[in-house]
């Protein structure tokens, strides 16, 4: 009997870990789906706008190479108001109460993709844009600044040095927009991340 029971509680760790690391994978799968889609919604506000969503606070200081900016998926935290300030731009719906007056991502705003208290089937405020781990994705145009202000640089000096960070203090990683999701870690640790780079 001891070992029957021994039997079953090995296998049922078993089947437990085996769950936990499919179900990590398919939410990481999800939001690399995600980052897709909201790059494609991005790429269709620029062809409208004439540029991406950039705020000098909300975007070009938040750097996803700096751990601090980028694993704070809190609802008060940098890649909230980033994610937040996304929402908008991309929604129309600067009061963030599910109102859209233009939607750049047909179906994709569903109350399960939005961080902030929930009312019944809605979520008002809207505080970001939740990937499936529960956490803010985050947005930084911190790679853009870099690129405008060095090729502002280059109109006045064409020998200007490309500069390491832009006015803000912030990097990035591409010259257009970062986006990720933190899969969960809060070490820092790109390689576990979802991510458009």
């Amino acid at each position: 009997m001891i070992t029957v029971i021994a039997i079953i509680a090995v296998l049922a760790g078993l089947v437990l870990g085996i769950y936990k690391v499919v179900k990590h994978q398919s939410a990481k799968a999800q939001a690399d789906t995600d980052i897709h889609e909201l790059g494609a919604a991005l790429q269709s506000y620029r062809t409208d706008n004439g540029g991406y969503p950039q705020d000098i606070q909300k975007t070009d200081k938040l750097d996803a190479r700096n751990v601090s900016d980028a694993t704070d998926g809190s609802p008060t935290g940098k890649m909230a108001a980033s994610s937040k300030y996304l929402y908008e731009c991309l929604t129309g719906d600067t009061n963030d109460n599910g109102a859209m007056t233009r939607n750049y991502a047909p179906g994709f705003f569903t109350p399960s993709r939005l961080g902030g208290p929930r009312v019944g089937n809605s979520v008002n405020p809207i505080q970001y844009i939740r990937d499936p781990f529960g956490n803010s994705y985050g947005y930084s145009t911190a790679g853009l600044l870099l690129e405008q202000e060095y090729r502002a640089s280059l109109a006045t000096n064409p020998n200007a040095p490309r500069p390491v960070q832009n006015s803000q203090g912030a990097q990035g990683y591409n010259p257009t927009f970062d986006l990720w999701s933190t899969a969960g870690d809060t070490t820092g640790n790109t390689a576990k991340w979802a991510k458009n780079w």
